[in-house]
Order: structure tokens, then C-alpha cells, then sequence
């Protein structure tokens, strides 16, 4: 493993032993008071779901993957987000669990600006791909790489950009129904961070992946990276909830159906935009630049 990227790699396995401890302090444990209760105050289960995502893209990173690295950018900003709002969002918590969740956020946050040194080194080179390199290639096949790195970075196509945010979209006003059906409008149910009046959090689901959608539509790769992280993330959140609160009505569990196969859009979407490269026009123009 490169040296640039094992500061990365370790502090992404430690945040992932942070996700075990907060489940393990929150009491979700085989015979704990909150082992897959159905509670909405016990959504602690879901850490465990973060420390095997967070595993699995350390390995991939650990293995030079720029796409992995990019994507874990992304995640970063979700747990920033994540981790302070679900200390006391879901109800009372152990002190201890209290300092785990703000101490996971920081860990995420040097992770994100570690992430993000390594990235724009890499780019400031030929690509990340080499910088991860033990040994590197030779300058030759690195100035030959960089045209093809220029011409990864250009953007897309207005086709593209149009489908990223029609399926955004689609995300989002679900995302907004079930809030609506929920109650949380002017009038309705108390937004507060109780367990009984958090349902609003989806609303700020909606806000993010709307804003980093309204920056991918223009071909930015890290926000397109970024993006994919966000959708899984809803995707299994989406997925999850319903089983975990043993949920009943079927309004509920129709609008979280159409949030998880949205949210599923929007990453397979988004992935296929990325394998397929830039615009043919951009690519010409940054070809003849090249030249």
C-alpha cells in the first residue's frame, strides 16, 4: 500500500471500529435492551451496516482504487452530517454513546480532508491510480496519461445531465411525500428530536442529495462520485427502516419502496455516466487542445 494512502486507509478502519462501539453502547447486542427491537429510537442496528460499507471500501481503497477513494469522499460528507444529527435525533442516548457519535465525526472529518489531499495530489500528477502506485510508472507513460486524464474530467452530456436530474428528482419528492404523509408540514407534527418527531430528517435528506446532484449535472467528478455515495446510502436506509420499526401501513411502506428503487436509480445512473467518460464534443476539443 502507497505511503499517500495509508493515513486514509487507517483512519477509515478506525471509523469503522467506531460504528461497532456506538452499536455496542447503544445496547444492540445479542441479548442487549435494543437487539433489533422494531423501535425507531433503536435504529442504533444501522452502524453495523456503516462499519461493513466503511470495511469494504477501506479494502478497496487500500487496493488503489481512485473510484473507491472518491466515493469514500462522499461518504465522508454523509457522516458529517449523519453523526452528530443521529446523537440526539433518535432519542435519548448513554453519554457514551453521545461522544463516540462526535467523535466518529471527527475522525470522518480528517478523513475527508485526507481523502481529498490524496485526491488532488493525484490529480496534480496523471491520476490517482498512479499515485497509489508502490513504485509509480515512468515519466514517459506519465505525460502520456495526462491527455487521457484531462479527457476523463470533461463533461457530460446534456442527456446526462438531464437523467441525473430527473432521477434526483424522483429521490427527492419521495423523499418529501413520506415527510408530508408523515406530518411534518406547517401545522401538523412537532419537529424535534425526539424518536416521535425526527420523521423530518427526511427533508434534509431531500436537501442533500439535491444539492450535490445540482453540482454533478455539470460533469464534476468528485460531486458525481459523491453522489453515488449518497444514493447507496439512502438505498439502504430507504430499505432498512421499514423492516427495523416493523412498519404496517402500507402508504409508508410504498413511499420507502419508491425512495429505496429511486435512490438505486440514482447510483446505477450516475455509475453508468462516469464508465461512460465525457462528451464526445468536450473530448474532441480537449483532444485538439492536447495536440
Amino acid at each position: 500500500m502507497a505511503g499517500a494512502l495509508r493515513p486514509v486507509v487507517l483512519l477509515m478502519l478506525f471509523a469503522s471500529v467506531l460504528f461497532v462501539v456506538d452499536g455496542v453502547f447503544d445496547g444492540v447486542y445479542p441479548g442487549g435492551p435494543a437487539w433489533f427491537t422494531g423501535k425507531y429510537e433503536n435504529l442504533a442496528e444501522i452502524a453495523y451496516v456503516f462499519a461493513i460499507i466503511n470495511t469494504a471500501v477501506a479494502i478497496m481503497v487500500a487496493r488503489g482504487s481512485e473510484r473507491s477513494l472518491q466515493s469514500r469522499i462522499g461518504l465522508s460528507v454523509f457522516f458529517l452530517i449523519e453523526r452528530p444529527i443521529t446523537a440526539f435525533a433518535l432519542g435519548p442516548k448513554p453519554i457514551e454513546s453521545v461522544v463516540t457519535h462526535f467523535a466518529t465525526a471527527g475522525v470522518e472529518l480528517l478523513i475527508l480532508v485526507t481523502a481529498l489531499r490524496v485526491w488532488r495530489l493525484g490529480n496534480a500528477a496523471t491520476d490517482v491510480d498512479a499515485l497509489f502506485a508502490l513504485e509509480g510508472s515512468s515519466p514517459a507513460a506519465q505525460v502520456e496519461s495526462r491527455p487521457e486524464a484531462r479527457r476523463r474530467s470533461g463533461a457530460i452530456t446534456r442527456r446526462n445531465a438531464w437523467l441525473i436530474g430527473g432521477v434526483t428528482l424522483a429521490l427527492a419528492i419521495a423523499l418529501v411525500a413520506d415527510g408530508i404523509y408523515e406530518g411534518y408540514v406547517p401545522g401538523g407534527k412537532s419537529w424535534t428530536t425526539s424518536p416521535d418527531g425526527s420523521g423530518w430528517i427526511v427533508y434534509l435528506f431531500a436537501g442533500v442529495v439535491l444539492s450535490v446532484a445540482a453540482v454533478a449535472v455539470h460533469g464534476a467528478k468528485l460531486a458525481l462520485r459523491s453522489l453515488i455515495g449518497i444514493a447507496l446510502i439512502l438505498f439502504i436506509e430507504r430499505s432498512f427502516t421499514p423492516f427495523s420499526m416493523r412498519e404496517q401501513d402500507p402508504i409508508v411502506l410504498a413511499l420507502h419502496a419508491v425512495g429505496a428503487f429511486a435512490s438505486l436509480a440514482v447510483a446505477l445512473v450516475t455509475a453508468g455516466i462516469i464508465r461512460g467518460g465525457p462528451s464526445p464534443r468536450q473530448a474532441s476539443v480537449r483532444t485538439l487542445e492536447a495536440a
